[in-house]
């Protein structure tokens, strides 16, 4: 019975681990493609007409990404700790900072997204 409860738990960390970097991949591909989108658009547009203001979309993704690099750094600091952690059997307390930083920083890069397709909306009068 232990060795089945071993192997789900494994199993779970795997399935977590697996979750986390989709959830990466995402974040930085909305908020990439969108940066890209509009670039893409302004060159489009560039001399043909007035251009509607993109910049504040534009700061509001570039900051998504950013902050997805910063959230993926933190994800890889916390695996390290607790790695460290589990091989030095010390309490699992250390890590939390930056967990909580790095959950912090990928929040803020899905509520960038949000805010940039806001204003790149509202930029069309």
């Amino acid at each position: 019975m232990t060795n089945d409860l071993n192997n789900h738990r494994l199993e779970t960390y795997k399935s977590l681990v697996t979750i986390s970097v989709e959830g990466f991949k995402y974040s930085m591909a909305i908020n990439g493609g969108a940066a890209i989108a509009i670039l893409a658009y302004l060159s489009n547009v560039a001399g043909k007409t007035t251009a509607p203001d993109f910049r504040f979309a534009m700061a509001a993704f570039l900051t998504g990404v950013v902050c997805c690099g910063v959230s993926f750094c933190g994800s890889y600091l916390t695996q390290l700790k607790l790695f460290n952690e589990a091989m030095s059997n010390k309490s699992a307390t250390k890590h939390s900072t930056v967990l909580y930083i790095t959950l912090s920083c990928y929040l803020v890069s899905v509520l960038a997204f949000a805010v940039g397709a806001w204003l790149a909306v509202t930029a069309f009068k």
